[in-house]
């Protein structure tokens, strides 16, 4: 991604994030749809940055969308897009986005694309997980329940799980909001701990 962010606490950015799966005609897991809606905040700071809506109207021409779409979807070879799959206990690889779309409501950004994973793998009833976290929590990811991304094949669910902190990450979380703009958290990985996840089984 390519916002910055307001000064003061980590994180810096919040998304409201939906997710999605795509199966193949052989009951395979074969993309994943993903939706994130910037904060107010920051849908300012992409409006600035890439100098949307010249003519003031409050909507999007298609010189608008296709900036957002270059700024958001097209990520440097060793950004994971902060999602993250995992299948069988391991992290599974996944591509690069496609289809991508943007829209404005309520005055925040929303981009959504799919993406595929690296080969279709069948899902059995030990749960793949997903998660959307930026390894050093800049950016900080709630999932929300998913609306108009796809619908299950029979035998399938999948079941968010909300981050709900113990007592040790509350404290964690004390010591992060102490952190400028400016400063990366020193514990590797740390917005994996703050993730909420989506349980996916089909059995």
């Amino acid at each position: 991604m390519c916002l910055g962010g307001p000064a003061g606490a980590h994180p810096h950015v919040f998304v409201d994030a939906r997710t999605g799966f795509i199966f193949d005609a052989d009951g395979q897991l074969e993309a994943l749809r993903i939706s994130w809606t910037y904060d107010e905040f920051t849908t300012l700071i992409l409006f600035e940055s890439l100098n949307l809506d010249q003519d003031g109207d409050g909507q999007f021409n298609d010189a608008d969308r296709a900036a957002v779409i270059e700024g958001e979807t097209n990520w440097d070879p060793e950004y994971k897009g902060d999602v993250y799959l995992e299948v069988a206990g391991q992290d599974f690889p996944l591509g690069r986005p496609e289809g991508a779309a943007v829209t404005l409501e309520n005055n925040r950004v929303e981009v959504s694309f799919d993406l595929p994973l690296s080969q279709p793998v069948m899902i059995g009833d030990m749960p793949a997980f997903l998660r959307l976290y930026d390894p050093v929590f800049f950016y900080a990811y709630t999932i929300l329940p998913t609306v108009g991304l796809g619908t299950l094949p029979e035998g399938c669910q999948s079941q968010i799980v909300p981050f709900e902190p113990d007592a040790v990450e509350r404290v964690l979380q004390e010591k992060l909001a102490a952190l400028g703009r400016e400063e990366a958290p020193t514990q590797e990985i740390v917005g994996r701990l703050f993730s909420d996840e989506v349980h996916l089984t089909c059995g």
